[in-house]
């Protein structure tokens, strides 16, 4: 149980690690591609300053909220009998719901732009589409990994 407890602890802060630096990349980048477009002293950037400090902290209590998420649904541990498809998802629905919550929450940008929502849901989609692709690419070379010493495993007990 304790070795359990480690693993998904360590999983946690790898997601956390992960969700963080890719967020607060593809924040920069947006935001200094759309800063002059941007007409508001509040919320995720400022005139003239960029990416502000409280946005990089709520940055990271969001990716702490969505790494508990992804390793919640994705350990076997709680969810051993749900599809991996559901697990995704239904990830993908509270990363939307926890998204747009932070971004009501925190003003990240006006209530009331179509404009804003409407680039805010597509660069949702895109960077869960890029975190799905990576997790996919990530567990069939693990998959490879453990198959391949199983057949070794295997391979040795034939020969005993």
């Amino acid at each position: 149980m304790m070795k359990e407890n480690e693993n998904i602890l360590r999983i946690f802060y790898q997601g956390l690690l992960e969700a963080f630096a890719i967020t607060i990349l593809i924040t920069t980048l947006v935001g200094s591609s759309a800063l002059s477009t941007i007409s508001s002293s509040e919320g995720l950037f400022r005139l003239d300053e960029g990416l502000a400090f409280e946005g990089i902290i709520q940055l990271f209590i969001w990716s702490c909220v969505i790494s508990s998420l992804v390793t919640v649904l994705t350990s076997d541990i709680w969810f051993s009998k749900i599809l991996l498809l559901w697990r995704v998802a239904v990830l993908m629905l509270l990363g939307v719901v926890v998204s747009i919550a932070f971004a009501i929450v925190f003003r990240w940008f006006p209530l009331d732009s179509w404009e804003a929502w409407s680039t805010f849901l597509i660069f949702f989609v895109v960077g869960f589409g890029t975190g799905l692709t990576a997790l996919i690419i990530k567990t069939k070379i693990e998959d490879n990994r453990y198959n391949k010493l199983l057949s070794n495993y295997k391979s040795k007990q034939r020969e005993d």
